[in-house]
């Protein structure tokens, strides 16, 4: 097999699918919208199926494309089959918010595929323009799919905001690749990474660095560059803010972690200050942000900026402990905000609010939703034995190796302040009354889907050496 076919055979799975999608709206644009006749979700259900396949068959093959700007090895392979993993119990809720909204699902899912392409070239970049270009396609995705919902003057609002401040981001991003290209006179990682490493005070390259992780900053909504989360999480429609805490979060630590490792090895202790500094500020603003929130979604806002601080801890830790601390923390955070969002996209189309209050009584309404929910914030909040207890518990333990013992306190009562508006959400839902007495109507494969996922919660909770091994695995060729 041709190694740029081997390397990119996930990616040329994908453009084919697109390619099909296409084919499909083009054909059938004009007829009627209903998306169960047309066959536009099954095929990136079955896209899906088929690049998992092909990442499986590529999985441990280290391999590059195009001269080395595009390279496939286990990292991006695992950031990979987590994206798909993701993107599995996506679509549903994609189906199931854009059929009874209103808006079409085949022109959504054109757009949500190019983003998911987007991310597949972001991880494997090894080159600054490859990863520019790739994260532009990601962002742009990112503010059609907030605006989506044409009616919702919200969703405009989120979308107007996102496009805004994500245009500095960019700016900072590009300006800073200028910088190191104005250094070292290549955009390659590679040769950045020998000028670097030769010359580590070099002020262009370090300017041009810190350029680039605030763009960075930006896509994992840390302090000082949050600004966007809490109203785009509250005026996006909810399958969409759960892709961007999912997805786009991830997205940005990996490239972070392949950027700490492949190209500025050679920035310490400068790492270590740095993102201590970054952990310490978004834990304490997310989680305090937090407690006086109204709107489910705006709390699920400042709640992940929270979560990105403690991705930023493992950042600051020592790599070889902190990378894969990170990773676990990705797993068990995507599987339990999966669930939290789920239950929202539901519950908010039937009550027809995301205000917190019109949370009450969801206990007697749908005991399922409640349930899912009440669990998906525990793990959250990092009560064991759920997944987010081991993610905390990694991530802390290696920022304690690290010699960061007051980061990690700092990590360990957020905890306890995290607690306090998660479990405000669980006495809305179980202790308060509903003022109506209707059902939340839900389907045999929502609570299929919802038990998939609490599982996971389970699992990644209960059984943390099988997960901590593939995390290393995950991470190690970036260390």
């Amino acid at each position: 097999m041709m190694p740029e076919l081997k390397a990119m055979l996930p990616e040329w799975i994908g453009l084919a699918v697109l390619c099909w999608m296409f084919t499909v709206e083009l054909l059938h644009g004009d007829a009627p919208r209903d998306p169960k006749t047309k066959g536009v979700y099954r095929v990136p259900v079955g896209g899906l199926a088929v690049i998992v396949l092909s990442l499986l068959f590529v999985c441990g093959k280290k391999a590059a494309a195009f001269g080395g700007i595009f390279q496939s090895d286990m990292p991006a392979v695992s950031m990979k089959l987590f994206f798909s993993a993701a993107a599995f119990f996506l679509l549903p809720m994609f189906r199931k918010y854009f059929t009874d909204a209103g808006p079409r699902l085949s022109e959504f899912l054109l757009v949500f595929w190019i983003c998911f392409l987007g991310m597949f070239f972001l991880v494997s970049s090894r080159d600054f323009l490859l990863l520019f270009i790739s994260l532009e396609i990601v962002t742009l995705s990112f503010y059609i799919m907030t605006s989506y919902a044409k009616k919702d003057t919200e969703s405009i609002e989120a979308g107007l905001k996102y496009l805004i401040l994500g245009s500095l981001a960019s700016a900072f991003m590009i300006f800073g690749i200028s910088l190191l290209y104005a250094a070292t006179g290549s955009t390659a990682f590679e040769a950045v990474r020998v000028a670097f490493t030769a010359d580590p005070q070099n002020t262009l390259m370090l300017i041009g660095l810190l350029l680039i992780l605030s763009a960075l900053g930006f896509k994992i909504a840390a302090v000082p560059f949050h600004l966007w989360a809490p109203d785009v999480y509250q005026g996006a429609p909810p399958p969409v803010a759960a892709f961007l805490a999912v997805g786009s979060k991830a997205a940005g630590i990996m490239v972070l972690i392949n950027l700490l490792s492949d190209v500025f090895g050679a920035f310490e202790p400068g790492r270590k200050m740095l993102f201590s500094v970054l952990a310490f500020m978004t834990i304490l603003y997310g989680n305090l942000g937090a407690l006086v929130q109204t709107n489910i979604r705006r709390l699920f806002g400042y709640s992940s900026i929270g979560h990105a601080g403690y991705l930023l801890i493992a950042l600051a830790a020592n790599p070889q402990d902190g990378y894969a601390a990170a990773f676990y923390y990705l797993m068990a955070y995507a599987v339990s905000t999966l669930t939290a969002f789920y239950v929202i996209n539901i519950t908010v189309q039937a009550v027809g609010s995301s205000a917190i209050a019109d949370f009450r009584g969801l206990a007697s309404r749908s005991p399922w939703l409640a349930g899912a929910m009440f669990m998906a914030l525990l793990s959250l909040a990092g009560v064991p034995p759920l997944a987010g207890f081991a993610g905390k518990f990694f991530v802390l333990l290696a920022a304690v190796k690290a010699g960061l013992t007051a980061l990690a306190l700092t990590g360990a009562l957020a905890v306890a302040v995290s607690l306090f508006y998660y479990l405000n959400v669980v006495r809305v839902m179980y202790v308060d009354e509903s003022i109506k007495e209707s059902p939340v109507p839900i389907t045999l494969s929502d609570k299929v889907i919802l038990t998939v996922l609490m599982a996971g919660m389970i699992l990644i909770g209960f059984y943390q050496s099988p997960f901590l091994q593939i995390s290393l695995r995950a991470v190690s060729a970036a260390k």
